[in-house]
């Protein structure tokens, strides 16, 4: 009786043995390209590299952040200078208290001091017509006496230098001082004296 043996093992082993250099060569193409796509991605230029390879770093550029400040009326005169250390006398009133403020004296336009936001626009009996503008860095200015001509709003957004009104006599407790700006800084709720950020010329 003759035997008979399946030839399909020995066949895949001649067919592996005929082609070895064909699979050593494919396995030597995929490595080598393999190694080029690491070595192109690694290389790679990161995306702010100029040409040359050389990182350039911005130059640095001293940034001056301090705010911009602006005199609250122009060609004006100070009249009651701030006191909050001594009491002086309220003509008006005729009265001896402290004068938080400074009132500067003269018709004309009114502008804010430092860029804020309006917190408060009224109208009030004694201290006239007051627009209320709060500003970075705790400060809080106050522009009393105004006239009915208000240029702003509760909510506005104003810039250094940006009209609010004009000076006006409608502040009663200061009626004899006629027309003038009464203006009141605050820091972080307190009182201060104007001229830490106005530059204030006064004859001694």
């Amino acid at each position: 009786m003759k035997t008979y043996h399946s030839g399909t093992k020995e066949s895949k082993r001649n067919f592996f043995k005929r082609h070895k250099y064909a699979f050593a060569l494919i396995v030597s193409v995929l490595v080598v390209a393999a190694v080029i796509v690491l070595a192109v991605v690694f290389t790679l230029p990161e995306k702010d590299t100029p040409v040359g390879g050389t990182v350039v770093e911005p130059p640095n550029v001293d940034v001056n952040n301090d705010p911009t400040i602006t005199a609250p009326m122009n060609g004006a005169t100070v009249g009651m200078d701030y006191a909050d250390d001594k009491i002086v006398k309220w003509d008006t009133l005729d009265l001896w208290q402290w004068h938080p403020a400074m009132d500067f004296v003269g018709s004309g336009n009114v502008f804010a001091v430092m860029d804020g936001k309006v917190l408060d626009v009224e109208k009030t009996t004694v201290d006239g017509n007051v627009v209320t503008i709060e500003h970075d860095g705790g400060y809080i200015s106050i522009y009393k006496s105004l006239g009915n001509d208000i240029a702003v709003n509760k909510g506005d957004s104003v810039k250094s230098g940006d009209r609010i009104g004009s000076a006006s006599s409608s502040m009663l407790s200061e009626l004899n001082t006629g027309a003038h700006l009464h203006f009141e800084l605050k820091k972080n709720g307190k009182y201060v004296n104007p001229t830490t950020i106005l530059n204030i010329e006064q004859d001694k």
